[in-house]
């Protein structure tokens, strides 16, 4: 069975990845190639705070998926109440 700890400090990895690919884009990376930054940010903090197995990894994917999931959201959002006025 899969079972994934975080505690609230934990938590705090989320905005702090989303903003680390945030600077990424601000410093002129690609925006193709974010989804390919934040696993390769993310994959080594879930190894960290989950542990070094693969629970850890998954984590680490799943952490990206989400960052990269939140980031869409939030773009195809805006781009909604932009194009509505």
């Amino acid at each position: 069975m899969l079972q994934i700890d975080l505690s609230v400090f934990d938590a705090t990895v989320i905005p702090a990845m989303l903003f680390l690919l945030w600077i990424a884009i601000q410093m002129g990376v690609p925006k193709k190639f974010i989804p390919l930054l934040a696993v390769v940010l993310c994959v080594p903090v879930g190894l960290y705070f989950i542990g070094m197995n693969g629970v850890g990894l998954i984590a680490g994917i799943l952490l990206a998926a989400s960052i990269v999931g939140f980031h869409s959201g939030a773009k195809n959002t805006m781009q909604l109440f932009k194009t509505s006025k």
